[in-house]
């Protein structure tokens, strides 16, 4: 019924999305040119917000657009490291595009949202708010014309502590305002859980189901499901609850922290969710938490995530759609709470960036993309560097922990420095002054927790700068819900000149299941 995936493309399937995009939600699409599928994920301090994915065949992705990619369309500029945006869904209603999600943090707007757009590359509307708290909203289409919009949020009348429930309310789809009662409808499978949050509403032969997260972020993440005969309820759990994780795995598996799951359904009639995970390296997730996909068959009128398996491996079956030929895997650039255009010119891999504040300031003059590999090798080329800036090859993961090599000129040469920020403010690790122009190329060498800085000078000199370490750069060491970045720092005054941001080495060896060491993908 399906096929192999691994013998098709020749690299592993799992995960679709590697490297910091959490909380996946996605949705299908048919139109006149076939059927496509459409993801977006968190996005938090980081700007353009909610990137947007597109798949024929929910194995292959290619970035479309930011639902949240313009400046004054949200405010973003006070928000903590891992406030911002989080958990969106996206559907569609036949002729528009909804993205729904919460912005979290000290703004001057903060809560649930509606944008809205004719195509997913956009434009996005400005958001539409809803009344109410809570996180994690979504939206659901019914047979009958009715829009349900539902979330989560901290339970008014708690029997534990952090218990949450889920609501129900209906959608008025012209002013996309909710209207009518509100219904509270599950607090969780198992009683004493954590955190059930990330609900979806669905409709399968007669019944509306609740797919839901519980047990927290991290290795606890579980999924369970219920059911009942109105979106209003009442919902019955599945006897089988939690339907799938990897809490009993331990966490020294290969893939930890699974759950927030969105469930869709092929034009073959064959299921399948997208969810998130983890990849640690020494126990550290880097990577953050990263999107997968498993298939779902129905036994019983209930789901049945990796049916013979119940775990994710690298190579799923997959299914039974035509493969892209060739698809721009983008790794777009970000910057922290402001666009990177806000901080300079930049046109295809050349950037012009102003230089500012350290890494530990609120908006560092910081363009990044996301780690997707390790081990993997980064780099970026400086071409012009004035006397009053530094230029740095950083590895971020948030505002107060934190490496960077660090490239400035000096009347003898040129000063080579290896600076991070472990939470108790930035120090300097390794200093060195070699002959030459501040022009050349800074590299990052990333393997298992360790990064190793190095300088290549236009005059074809290579300049070993140290290392540093990445042990605290991960949720599950430091908390948050973010994943690692890298990217061309620039602090002082004036412009600084620089291309070829990218990484030039990446493995392609799979992880493969029970056992195995954990390597990174593509």
């Amino acid at each position: 019924m399906l096929d192999d995936h691994a013998s098709a493309v020749g690299r592993p399937t799992n995960p679709i999305l590697p490297g910091f995009y959490p909380d996946p939600s996605a949705c299908r699409v048919d139109g006149d040119d076939g059927t496509w599928f459409y993801a977006v994920n968190s996005s938090f301090e980081y700007l353009p917000g909610l990137p947007i994915h597109r798949s024929r065949d929910l194995v292959t992705w290619e970035l479309v657009s930011h639902a949240i990619h313009r400046p004054g369309q949200l405010d973003l500029s006070r928000v903590r490291d891992s406030d911002g945006l989080f958990a969106p869904t996206i559907r569609h209603d036949g002729s528009r595009f909804l993205i729904v999600c919460t912005l979290v943090g000290d703004a001057p707007r903060q809560g649930n949202f509606v944008v809205t757009a004719t195509d997913a590359a956009g434009p996005w509307s400005d958001p539409v708010w809803w009344d109410g708290g809570g996180i994690d909203p979504s939206l659901f289409f019914d047979d009958d014309g009715r829009v349900w919009a539902h979330g989560t949020r901290l339970a008014a009348e708690p029997e534990w502590d952090q218990q949450t429930e889920v609501w129900v309310r209906e959608l008025d789809p012209a002013t996309l305002q909710l209207r009518g009662d509100e219904h509270v409808v599950w607090s969780g499978a198992v009683r004493g859980a954590v955190w059930a949050e990330g609900p979806h509403l669905y409709r399968r032969d007669g019944h509306v189901y609740l797919l839901a997260s519980e047990g927290g972020t991290s290795v606890h993440h579980a999924l369970s499901v219920a059911r009942a005969d109105s979106p209003t309820g009442p919902f019955v759990g599945c006897p089988g609850n939690p339907v799938f994780t990897h809490r009993h795995l331990g966490r020294d598996y290969p893939v930890i922290n699974v759950g927030h799951a969105d469930l869709l359904e092929d034009p073959n009639g064959e299921w399948w969710a997208v969810l998130l995970a983890s990849r640690p390296v020494d126990g550290v997730d880097v990577l953050g938490r990263e999107t997968f996909l498993v298939p779902v068959s129905w036994e019983d009128g209930w789901p049945v995530f990796a049916p013979g398996v119940g775990t994710l491996v690298s190579d799923p079956p997959v299914p039974r759609l035509p493969r892209p030929v060739a698809v721009n895997h983008a790794n777009p650039l970000l910057a922290v709470r402001r666009y990177p255009h806000e901080i300079g010119d930049i046109s295809g891999d050349a950037m012009r960036l102003m230089a500012s504040g350290g890494l530990d300031s609120p908006d560092p003059a910081f363009v990044a993309r996301r780690l997707t590999s390790i081990p993997s090798t980064v780099q970026v080329a400086i071409d012009d560097l004035p006397d009053t800036a530094s230029a740095a090859l950083a590895v971020r993961f948030d505002s107060s922990i934190w490496g960077e090599a660090v490239v400035s000129r000096d009347p003898q040469g040129t000063r080579l420095s290896v600076v991070v920020c472990d939470g108790a403010g930035p120090r300097i690790v390794t200093e060195s002054i070699v002959e030459g122009p501040a022009v050349g190329v800074i590299q990052l060498q990333i393997d298992g927790l360790v990064a190793t800085a190095a300088w290549l000078s236009d005059g074809g000199g290579f300049h070993d700068m140290g290392t540093f370490s990445l042990a605290l750069m991960g949720a599950a060491v430091s908390g948050g819900f973010v994943g690692v970045t890298y990217g061309l720092h620039c602090a002082g005054t004036g412009t600084v000149v620089a291309r070829g941001l990218g990484a030039v080495a990446r493995t392609t060896e799979p992880w493969r299941g029970p056992g195995l060491a954990v390597a990174g993908a593509r």
